[in-house]
C-alpha cells in the first residue's frame, strides 16, 4: 500500500491523470444514439471511480485533488444545458460517486472537523447563493445552481480536515493543468485549421471551429491558463539547469492565447506574463535572468517569422471597436445595465441566478460578465459583502509571510481576478471548485515554502 501511496503522491500520476481527461475530453463528436459521447463520458465514470477507490482506501484525501480538478475540464458537449443534463441517468450516477466516496472516507477513518481559515468568506457566499430564494418565485431550476455555494464549502471543510497539505503537489497539479488547457485550446486551433484548407494559412490559423470547448469557452480557457502559467517558475527556481527547458514549454501558452483571440484572455494572461518577467526580474539569479533573455529572444524570433499573424491579430483587434463601447465589448455595457437594474430591484439578496436568464430566455448562467456586476445582481449587497469578506481571507493567508510559492500564486491569481472585471471567474464552477481544493491542500501543508531568500533573491532550500 506504501508503494501505491508513493505513486499517487508523484507527479507521474497527476499526469497521467490529465492525459486521460485529454483522451477523453478529445473525443467531442457525438456517438448516436447517445445524446452525449460515450467516450467522453467513459472517462467521465473511470475518473469518479478512482476517486472512490482512493478515497475508501487512503486516509489522505491529496490524492483525490489532481481528479476533482479533471472532472472541472473534461466535459466536452458545447451545447449541454439544464434539460440537456436532467434529461440522463449518468449525472446522478457520477454525482453519486462523486458524494459516496467522502461518506465511505469519514466513516472509514474519521477525520477531525477543522474549521480552516477561508470558512467564513465560503460560508457567507454559500448563504447568499440560496437567500434570494426566500424572496423570488419558486424555479426548481435555480435549486441546483443555488446549492452550489454550499457544495464549494462542503468540498473545502472536507479536504480541511481530511488532507494532508503538500505545495509541491499543488504546483504539480498547476503545471500539469496548464499544459492541459493549452494543448486543449492548441487542438480547438488544430481542428479549425484542418477544417479549412481553402483559406491562406494564416487565416486559417484564427479561423476555429466553435467558441465553446464543452465546459467553457475560449475565454475561460485563457484566464485559465493565465492562473497557473505562474506555476512553470516553481520548477524552474526549484532546478535550475535541469528544468530550463520549461522556459520552451512557456512559448506554447503564449501563442495559443494570442491565436485564441480572446480580448479579455489577453488582459488577464498580459497581467501573469509581464507578473512573472518582473517576478524573475527581481527575485531570480543570474541563470534565471539569462535564460529569461533566451526565452523573449526566442518569443521575439517567432513573432518576427509570423508578423503576418501579429498583423492579423492586430486588424481584428481594431475591427471589434465597433460603433461604441457597448460593440467593443460584445455587448456587456447592456449586460451591465441589466444587472444593476436586477440589483436595483433587489438590494439585499439580489434577484437570484436565472435573473439574468429571465431576461434574456437562452442566456448561459452566471453570464453577466462580470464578478462585481454577478455579485450585486444575482446576490445582492448581502453577496458583495461576502466576496469581499472573502477577499480579505485571500489577501491575509496569501500576503502574510510572503514565499516564492505564495508570490507565484498571487500573480496568477491577480490575473484571472482581473479578467473577472469584465468576464465572469469568481463564480464560475471550475474556478470556485479549483480555489477551494488550492485553499485547502496549502493551508494544511506541512512544509511551508521550500525556498530560502539569499541576498534579496530565491533559493532552493538544500
Amino acid at each position: 500500500m506504501k508503494h501505491i501511496e508513493r505513486f499517487l503522491n508523484s507527479g507521474v500520476f497527476i499526469a497521467i491523470i490529465f492525459l486521460m481527461t485529454l483522451i477523453s475530453w478529445s473525443f467531442y463528436k457525438e456517438t448516436p444514439p447517445h445524446v452525449f459521447n460515450i467516450y467522453n463520458l467513459a472517462g467521465i465514470f473511470i475518473l469518479s471511480g478512482l476517486m472512490f477507490i482512493i478515497l475508501s482506501l487512503f486516509k489522505n484525501t491529496l490524492y483525490i485533488s489532481p481528479i476533482l480538478i479533471s472532472f472541472l475540464f473534461i466535459l466536452n458537449k458545447s451545447d449541454m444545458n439544464f434539460e440537456t443534463t436532467v434529461s440522463f441517468a449518468w449525472p446522478y450516477i457520477v454525482l453519486g460517486l462523486l458524494f459516496l466516496g467522502p461518506i465511505v472516507h469519514y466513516i472509514r477513518f474519521k477525520p477531525t472537523f477543522k474549521k480552516g481559515h477561508f470558512t467564513l468568506g465560503l460560508l457567507l457566499i454559500a448563504i447568499s447563493y440560496v437567500a434570494n430564494l426566500l424572496f423570488l418565485p419558486f424555479d426548481i431550476q435555480a435549486i441546483p445552481v443555488s446549492i452550489l455555494g454550499f457544495v464549494y464549502l462542503g468540498f473545502y471543510l472536507f479536504l480541511t480536515s481530511s488532507v494532508k497539505g503538500n505545495i509541491a503537489y499543488i504546483f504539480k497539479i498547476m503545471l500539469f493543468a496548464n499544459i492541459l488547457l493549452t494543448l486543449q485550446v492548441g487542438i480547438y486551433l488544430y481542428r479549425g485549421y484542418i477544417a479549412h484548407p481553402e483559406l491562406e494559412f494564416i487565416e486559417r490559423l484564427f479561423v476555429g471551429w466553435g467558441r465553446n470547448l464543452g465546459w467553457a469557452n475560449i475565454n475561460d480557457m485563457c484566464f485559465y491558463i493565465a492562473l497557473t502559467f505562474p506555476s512553470y517558475i516553481y520548477f524552474i527556481y526549484k532546478k535550475p539547469y535541469r528544468n530550463m527547458y520549461l522556459w520552451l514549454v512557456m512559448i506554447i501558452p503564449v501563442i495559443v492565447v494570442i491565436l485564441s483571440e480572446s480580448r479579455g484572455g489577453m488582459i488577464g494572461f498580459a497581467f501573469s506574463f509581464f507578473g512573472v518577467l518582473a517576478f524573475n526580474l527581481v527575485k531570480g539569479h543570474k541563470i534565471q535572468l539569462i535564460q529569461m533573455l533566451v526565452f523573449m529572444s526566442l518569443l521575439a524570433i517567432i513573432f518576427f517569422i509570423f508578423q503576418g499573424a501579429l498583423f492579423k491579430w492586430w486588424e481584428t483587434f481594431k475591427a471589434s471597436f465597433g460603433e461604441d463601447l457597448n460593440d467593443f465589448s460584445t455587448g456587456r455595457m447592456d449586460i451591465y445595465k441589466q444587472g444593476f437594474e436586477v440589483f436595483k430591484a433587489h438590494p439585499l439578496f439580489g434577484g437570484g441566478w436565472l435573473s439574468l436568464q429571465q431576461l434574456n430566455p437562452g442566456t448561459r448562467l452566471f453570464m453577466y460578465h462580470s464578478t462585481p456586476v454577478q455579485s450585486l445582481a444575482a446576490m445582492g449587497l448581502f453577496g458583495f459583502v461576502a466576496l469581499i469578506i472573502h477577499y480579505i481571507q485571500v489577501a491575509t493567508f496569501f500576503f502574510k509571510s510572503l514565499t516564492l510559492e505564495k508570490s507565484l500564486f498571487i500573480i496568477g491569481y491577480l490575473a484571472s481576478q482581473i479578467h473577472g472585471i469584465i468576464d465572469n471567474v469568481q463564480y464560475a464552477v471550475p474556478y470556485s471548485l479549483l480555489m477551494v481544493i488550492i485553499f485547502a491542500i496549502w493551508e494544511n501543508s506541512e512544509l511551508k515554502t521550500e525556498f530560502d531568500i539569499v541576498h534579496h533573491r530565491y533559493q532552493l532550500v538544500k
